[in-house]
C-alpha cells in the first residue's frame, strides 16, 4: 500500500484587510479529520498548521472571507501517493476581482510544504 504524503501548511496574508475562516474539511484521509487552521488572518505568515500522511488519497478544503462571505477566497488541496498534489484557489463573490491567491508548494523527504498567499490585487 502507497502512502499518501503529509501536508504542512503555511498561510500568508499579504493584505492589511482581516480574513476569516468561513469553512475548513478533511476528505478521504485515514489519519485525520479536521484541520485547525486560524479562525483570522491578519496581515502576516501563519504556520505550524497541516495534515499528517495517510494511507489513503486525500483532499483539505478552506474558504476565508474578507467581507462576512460576500467574497469567498478558497483553496482545495488534493494529495494522492508520495508525490501527487493538486492545487485549486478560487476567488468568488462580491469583491473576488480585487484579491489574488498563489501557492508556492515544496516536496520535502517529511512531505509537501505549501504556502498558500493571499494577496490584495493593486
Amino acid at each position: 500500500m502507497t502512502t499518501t504524503a503529509a501536508l504542512t501548511i503555511l498561510l500568508t496574508n499579504s493584505s492589511s484587510q482581516n480574513l476569516t475562516l468561513k469553512s475548513c474539511k478533511v476528505i478521504g484521509s485515514s489519519s485525520a479529520s479536521t484541520l485547525k487552521l486560524p479562525e483570522t488572518l491578519t496581515r502576516g505568515t501563519y504556520g505550524g498548521l497541516g495534515l499528517p500522511s495517510s494511507e489513503t488519497p486525500y483532499s483539505a478544503e478552506w474558504v476565508y472571507t474578507p467581507d462576512d462571505g460576500n467574497t469567498l477566497l478558497s483553496f482545495t488541496t488534493s494529495l494522492n501517493g508520495p508525490t501527487g498534489l493538486t492545487i485549486i484557489p478560487a476567488e468568488t463573490g462580491h469583491d473576488a476581482r480585487f484579491w489574488q491567491l498563489g501557492e508556492g508548494p515544496d516536496l520535502t523527504n517529511e512531505g509537501w510544504i505549501v504556502r498558500y498567499y493571499y494577496a490584495a490585487k493593486p
